[in-house]
């Protein structure tokens, strides 16, 4: 082992020198035939046409929007920034430069070059150059032109990537194929199936990609010239370096590899390893699980690879047969040692164990990140078993640090529910009540760090604009997750092999049991566990009868066993097959659309006019709902039926989750009115909780201004309440107040009174108008709506330099003073001066403080 700079940057380049080189290629023509025997996919001349043409300004602008900021520039130093900044300045000489070479012109030398920086794989020895995982840190003009090709690809590629690909293609997610894998599983434990399921892993996969065959790849799939002249253009004579400890190593050619860190590489990779999964999907020699008539082999997310087999004994020679030659043509190579596989009803003959070294006594495997077991029981204690010891262990190393609530919440978000969340989206299982109550109490510990929580759990879960601070609900989250796969079962749209397996199940819609619960019961045998879990969760959130009303608009007119009619005419089955499915399609929710609008839309006959009016009837009297959804989770299903796209899905299922527990901050605004003998009405109070929650960019201000409204500060009063003695309830400020509570503090003592009327007077100058001196709008900042922009945001400030002023004498006899509150009001600009000046907008701020300025400067002179 060596510590010196120097040899340890020499290894790693020797190790990446010949990584990177090009190993001796098969024949091209063998390569070429290889691709033709497989029925693979092509796109069309309109499809080329829009992949070549001349990039738009437009496109260059959105690319560089989405540029993320505060990243790392390539070897050229221009950060994300500076394209950001002069934008209209150098977009012309943009537009030359990626029209040029998008034609297959030469790129700019700066595009060949690449500082690799290296990440160590979790769990792997680090003395090792292989345990780190290389990532090309490339320029940003460059990343501006392969995204703005990134954008165009995007929407053809899933129409040549068959759905068991869902890595990094756009509508596809890493959890498809861990659902589908379980629904195999299931299948074949059911049915005591003979079979085998084995992950594969790919040895250095992104890095071993052979250019000429991706190129040949290309061509098969129907791309034009001008792309994959393009491409070539980019991958011509590449070189890189290694950074490591700060210092780069010398400069070495790459042969081959897709670059890890370019927008281009996920979809190239995509492309390049689609022939294998066609060659496994057309080979007869290879069986996999047969399901309703449909047959199941393999499942790819990127270069993991999963197979599921049938007569392993046959099978299994046959598929490694397959990797071996595709292996040969691309450069692909399995790393056997990572190899993982389960067997059902199946042990392996002496002569496949001993030809494939692989360990066949196994009893759990890990796939893209989940913890699968032959045992479907066991899957919950393999994977939640151990995340409440990581929850725990991760909270624990956060805890030391001296950090305020608003930070330690957004430590939960990024940090634990991000770990959750994927294990509730990915495993359709139940998890227990106590489960949850169990998690709770760590965040809770960890917040309050020990002590008494001095506002509700329940009450840091609401939003941050009602009066909480958005700390997460992993319930909410779990159930959100498991509903979201019963929302793709009602979206056409959405294509997936779990969703092809869960709609398979029964010989009526599967979406259909959502709107009725007796259908549900009826089905429920057969209907797998995977299944099974949304729609418990689904009836659940609905056992209310007012609402389970609404979830009649999800039924389908042809399984409704309240409509006779479809019971008694088979024409109904065929107004199904013509897209007249659930009431929702054909619905607002509160009136049936006309005879007319469903002739035009579904091609219905005239003859159709009866069927439509026993329809109405029905609808009408049994269905029809008087109030409008606009924001309810049935309409998160309706939306999905009718194809409107959702792309914060998850979110808002939250939302609409979080929005029927009714939860409130309503108990604190009554006790704001009992102490300050105040009305506030609700959207008052709403008000109040929005304004506060939005004072400055700073997350730390934005708690204190909460912290205000919900009477987080331990006064006289409560100190009483706690300890019984008399003397503890008296104001320290001596005005004789024997039990001093929030409002006498922050209000009504005559010290606090006195300097808020000053304040008072102060801002109604700086602003230039009257503002009303009373407990409502300068304590609670309930602001008239009717205030500009720039007015209120500087008023939301004043008000709460007034209130910081307060607690910076807290337990102190003295009252603040107007120096105090001036003070710390330009704490607060100097802070948002600085954030809005990395954010590329200081004349927008300049603006907003233009008025306290002159205010200032007056005072000075």
């Amino acid at each position: 082992m060596s510590f010196s700079p120097e040899e340890i940057h020499k290894s790693f380049e020797i190790f990446y020198r010949k990584l990177y080189s090009q190993p001796k290629l098969t024949d091209l023509s063998s390569v070429k035939q290889f691709l033709d025997s497989l029925d693979l996919p092509s796109i069309g001349i309109e499809q080329n046409n829009w992949i070549s043409a001349e990039i738009t300004p437009a496109e260059v602008d959105k690319a560089i929007s989405k540029l993320k900021t505060s990243k790392s520039p390539g070897g050229d130093g221009i950060p994300a920034e500076w394209y950001k900044m002069f934008r209209s300045s150098i977009r012309p000489l943009l537009l030359n430069c990626f029209n040029h070479v998008l034609k297959g012109g030469e790129t700019p030398p700066s595009w060949k070059q690449a500082i690799i920086s290296v990440i160590p794989k979790p769990g792997k020895d680090k003395s090792e150059c292989s345990s780190y995982r290389p990532i090309s840190v490339l320029n940003i003009d460059y990343k501006i032109f392969t995204s703005i090709i990134v954008s165009r690809l995007e929407n053809i590629i899933p129409e040549l990537i068959d759905t068991d690909q869902t890595g990094f293609i756009k509508n596809r997610r890493t959890q498809d194929n861990v659902r589908r894998t379980l629904q195999l599983l299931d299948i074949m434990n059911r049915n005591h199936l003979k079979s085998l399921a084995i992950s594969f892993d790919a040895e250095k996969a992104f890095d071993s990609v052979r250019w000429e065959y991706l190129y040949l790849v290309l061509q098969r799939f129907g791309f034009n010239n001008t792309l994959i002249s393009c491409l070539k253009s980019i991958y011509r004579s590449p070189v890189a370096r290694i950074k490591i400890n700060g210092g780069l190593s010398g400069t070495f050619p790459l042969e081959r590899g897709c670059r890890q860190g370019c927008p281009l590489s996920p979809i190239l990779f995509a492309l390049f390893i689609e022939p294998l999964a066609q060659k496994i999907r057309e080979d007869p020699e290879i069986k996999g699980i047969f399901f309703k008539g449909r047959e199941y082999k393999t499942c790819l997310y990127a270069d993991d690879v999963l197979v599921t087999l049938s007569d392993p004994d046959a099978s299994l020679p046959n598929r490694m047969s397959c990797f071996h030659q595709f292996g040969l043509y691309s450069g692909f190579k399995l790393n056997i040692g990572k190899t993982q596989t389960l067997c059902f009803h199946y042990l392996p003959r002496e002569d496949i164990s001993n030809r494939f070294k692989f360990n066949w006594k196994t009893k759990t495997m890990k796939y893209l990140g989940i913890n699968i077991t032959r045992n479907r029981n066991k899957i919950y204690k393999a994977n939640y078993g151990i995340i409440t010891n990581k929850v725990k262990n991760n909270l624990d190393r956060w805890a030391p640090l001296i950090l305020d609530l608003y930070n330690l919440i957004e430590i939960i978000k990024m940090i634990i529910l991000p770990q959750l969340l994927f294990l509730f989206q990915s495993l359709p299982i139940e998890i227990p009540t106590k489960q949850f109550n169990k998690w709770n109490r760590i965040i809770s510990r960890f917040i309050w760090r020990n002590k008494k929580p001095r506002v509700r759990y329940k009450t840091l879960q609401l939003p941050r604009d009602k009066g909480g601070m958005s700390l997460p609900c992993l319930e909410s989250y779990y159930r959100a997750a498991q509903l979201q796969f019963a929302v793709y079962w009602c979206e056409e749209g959405y294509e997936a092999k779990w969703k092809e397996l869960e709609l398979s199940q029964i010989d009526i819609p599967l979406q259909a049991l959502l709107g009725d619960k007796h259908l549900k019961t009826i089905y429920s045998e057969e209907l797998s566990t995977s299944t099974k879990v949304p729609l418990s969760i689904w009836f659940r959130e609905f056992r209310n009868p007012l609402l389970e009303r609404k979830t009649r608009l999800l039924r389908w007119i042809e399984h409704d066993r309240d409509f006779v009619p479809a019971q008694l005419d088979s024409k109904f089955n065929q107004l199904t097959r013509k897209g007249l499915t659930s009431y929702c399609v054909i619905s607002s929710g509160t009136d049936l659309d006309s005879f007319q609008q469903l002739q035009e839309k579904f091609d219905l006959d005239k003859r159709d006019f009866f069927r439509y009016l026993q329809l109405r009837h029905h609808f009408n009297k049994n269905i029809k709902i008087s109030e409008k959804y606009d924001q309810d989770l049935i309409n998160v299903f309706i939306d999905a039926y009718k194809g409107k796209p959702c792309k914060k899905r998850l979110s808002r299922l939250y939302m609409c989750l979080e929005a029927i527990k009714k939860t409130s901050t309503f108990y604190i605004k009554i006790s704001w009115e009992r102490e300050a003998e105040i009305s506030l009405t609700e959207d008052e109070w709403l008000n109040i909780c929005q304004i506060n929650s939005t004072t400055t960019s700073s997350g730390c201000w934005r708690e204190f201004s909460w912290k205000n409204i919900v009477r987080f500060f331990i006064t006289p009063k409560r100190t009483f309440s706690q300890s019984g003695r008399a003397e503890s309830g008296l104001c320290w400020r001596r005005c004789n107040n024997v039990m001093a509570d929030h409002f006498h503090i922050f209000w009504d003592c005559p010290l606090i009174y006195s300097y808020w009327s000053k304040v008072s007077k102060e801002i109604s100058v700086i602003l230039g108008f009257e503002i009303e001196h009373n407990f409502k709008t300068i304590y609670l900042s309930n602001l008239p709506k009717e205030l500009n922009t720039q007015d209120k945001y500087l008023l939301k400030i004043l008000l709460m330099a007034g209130k910081k002023s307060i607690t910076r004498k807290w337990l102190s006899r003295t009252s603040p003073t107007l120096r105090d509150w001036s003070a710390i009001v330009e704490e607060i600009r100097e802070l948002e001066m600085l954030t809005f000046s990395i954010r590329l907008q200081e004349n927008k701020i300049k603006k907003y403080w233009l008025k306290w300025l002159t205010y200032r400067n007056s005072r000075v002179n």
